[in-house]
């Protein structure tokens, strides 16, 4: 059966054509509202990208200018970064344990060779080592701190030389006190104190050892020494042997080292008035990028030199505080972020606004990125959300609408193949007895002398053939008028077991002949109802007829009468195939039939049950079934009970 077409015109013409119309203008004017709060955004979002540039170029200028000051002195520098003055001479970190290692070793003063010829003549041609001592005590006692510091450490070798350990080590603890000469490049009390460890060393000392190197690894580690890098790797390497662990400068510090000699290579490999008296440099050294701004001028070089973090929590901080509520971070070239997260979305959104570095002049392009719900005039948001409320009706009564037809087209075929089903089932039906009325007729016609038993078996046959006939047309008119409402009940005090053994003694003559045995137990007492006998035998008739057909191989039915409560209760039981507990809600309505049915070729119109429920509620009963497949089906009618004396 074809879904009607009414039902899909109709919702044609009364909401999917209108419908369809009014989202396509919605949709436009959606979109052009959507093209004007684009265009509104990145209005703001350029004028939040210049803000925050204006900022930045204000506070790079007023620290340049600040660097150029040979009078100021940052107060506070992050950890991540360094404030250095780059000098002829030597070079000045703020803080000082920040760098490693510097571009240049400090320059300190180193001790003349003259005073010492004739203590390096007793040493080392004479080998007198205690006449050479001797020498060595008096120049130890000079007022010259450049000839103290290299006495005492001549002393403290010629010492190690005769075997007095003790004695050196308290000269090398002498000559540790010593801050302001270089020996050899080195400074002398690191020299002294580097001596100490090699000697505690040799004797094996190692809780000493130890504890002097740790000394040494805690006082490079705060930037007491102004190292190169190589005496640094060299010193370090000493330490992590004496130690057994690693003297390692972070990746941090090794990045501002580095970039400390660059810009000192820079500097030096230039001529002064070539070298740029203000600049600003980013790029990574390792895998740490470093920007330097530096300003230059009175034979020095004042420069900060920043990290990450100070990127971030100064100038980022800086332009995102003018950019606000715009989201702002810093790009490189390639446009990969270097400080700041730059929102998710695809290149060339325009949601996004950017300087570059070649139109500003900084070493990063500043971009800025919309930062929350799109700025909006009040009519334009007004506009929005009625046409979003609009849109929301719409879809809830196109929803609604395909849902009916949905369901009304779904239920008109679920009607049609049950119809469909009921006539096949009924035409098969009325065939069974036309045909035998046929056979026994055609019998009867062709032979002229029948024996009067045998006529008399022939008739019986009829009579049972024409009463089958009659039962299922007299049972399609009854559900024609409970259909409809006019099938008229006549109700009667009775007995329901009087009733009940005389449909079970009628069955019997139907069914005996195919083997069945129906059973009537009936408990004490009285079971008085008030009912219409025609239509109550009907139903009784209608759950044996149905136990019947679905008995399978057993050939037993039960009908058993008795009470529930104060009611009456008629249960018609068989042995057979059962009913799935999926199907038992549904066989009582009509043309309904079960997937054994269909599957074993079992006779029915699909009507029975239904009968049987609509006679039960009209005496003011219930029918209920209890089924598990292999094991069988009982239902029981429940009807209301009465008293004699009613």
């Amino acid at each position: 059966m074809r879904p009607p077409r009414n039902l899909f015109i109709l919702f044609l013409a009364v909401v999917a054509l209108p419908a369809a119309t009014l989202l396509l203008l919605g949709v436009r004017l959606l979109e052009q509202d959507r093209a004007l709060a684009r265009q509104r955004q990145t209005e703001i979002l350029e004028q939040a990208c210049d803000r925050g540039v204006r900022a930045l170029e204000q506070n790079l200028a007023i620290l340049t200018k600040r660097l150029a000051d040979p009078s100021w002195a940052p107060a506070d520098i992050p950890g991540d970064s360094v404030y250095v003055v780059l000098r002829p001479d030597r070079v000045q970190a703020t803080p000082p344990g920040r760098l490693p290692y510097y571009p240049s070793g400090q320059m300190l003063r180193e001790p003349p060779a003259e005073p010492f010829g004739e203590l390096e003549s007793q040493e080392f041609r004479a080998q007198n080592l205690e006449k050479s001592l001797e020498i060595s005590r008096k120049l130890a006692a000079s007022p010259d701190a450049l000839i103290q510091a290299g006495a005492l450490l001549r002393q403290a070798r010629i010492l190690r030389k005769l075997g007095r350990a003790a004695e050196a080590l308290q000269v090398y603890t002498t000559l540790s006190r010593v801050t302001s000469v270089s020996i050899g490049g080195m400074p002398a009390d690191l020299l002294a104190r580097r001596a100490r460890c090699a000697l505690l060393a040799e004797q094996s000392r190692q809780s000493e050892l130890r504890q002097e190197a740790a000394a040494i690894a805690a006082d490079m580690r705060a930037g007491r020494w102004q190292l190169d890098r190589a005496s640094f790797r060299h010193v370090a390497g000493q330490v992590e042997t004496w130690l057994g662990s690693e003297l390692r400068a972070s990746n941090e510090e090794e990045a501002l080292a580095a970039a400390v000699a660059w810009l000192h290579q820079k500097w030096t490999s230039t001529p002064p008035d070539r070298f740029p008296s203000t600049g600003i440099q980013f790029q990574p050294f390792g895998s740490v990028p470093i920007t330097i701004l530096w300003a230059s001028g009175g034979g020095r070089v004042a420069a900060l030199v920043a990290g990450p973090r100070y990127l971030r929590t100064h100038w980022l901080a800086e332009v995102q505080k003018a950019a606000s509520p715009a989201r702002a971070y810093f790009a490189a070239n390639g446009g990969k972020p270097v400080a700041g997260d730059a929102p998710p979305g695809r290149r060339g959104d325009p949601r996004r606004v950017q300087r570059t570095a070649a139109d500003t002049g900084l070493p990063w392009s500043v971009v800025t990125a919309g930062a929350g719900p799109e700025e909006e005039s009040g009519e334009l948001a007004a506009r929005r959300r009625i046409l979003l409320a609009g849109f929301g009706a719409l879809l809830v009564l196109i929803s609604a609408g395909s849902y009916l037809i949905w369901r009304s087209v779904n239920r008109e075929l679920a009607v049609a193949r049950l119809q469909s089903d009921f006539v096949a089932a009924v035409s098969h039906e009325f065939r069974t007895p036309l045909t035998a009325l046929r056979q026994f007729n055609d019998l009867l016609g062709e032979e002229d002398d029948v024996p009067p038993e045998k006529r008399r078996t022939y008739y019986q046959a009829q009579t049972r053939a024409t009463e089958r006939l009659h039962r299922l047309v007299e049972s399609l008119l009854d559900f024609g008028r409970m259909e409809a409402g006019g099938r008229p009940y006549r109700f009667q005090r009775l007995d329901a077991a009087a009733l009940a053994r005389d449909v079970v003694e009628e069955f019997r003559g139907e069914v005996t002949g195919r083997g069945f045995a129906v059973q009537c137990s009936v408990d004490s007492g009285e079971y008085l109802v008030d009912a219409d006998s025609e239509a109550l035998s009907r139903a009784l008739w209608n759950l044996l007829d149905n136990g019947a057909k679905y008995s399978g191989e057993s050939r037993t039915l039960e009908l058993a009468v008795g009470r529930a409560d104060s009611a009456v209760a008629i249960a018609v039981r068989d042995h057979g195939t059962g009913i799935p507990a999926s199907e038992q809600k549904r066989i009582f309505q009509k043309f309904v039939r079960g997937e054994a049915a269909k599957s074993q070729g079992i006779k029915g119109t699909g009507i029975g049950l239904t009968m049987v429920r609509h006679i039960v509620q009209a005496h003011g009963g219930e029918v209920r079934v209890e089924s598990e497949v292999g094991q069988g089906s009982a239902f029981t009618i429940t009807l209301p009970g009465v008293t004699s004396d009613k």
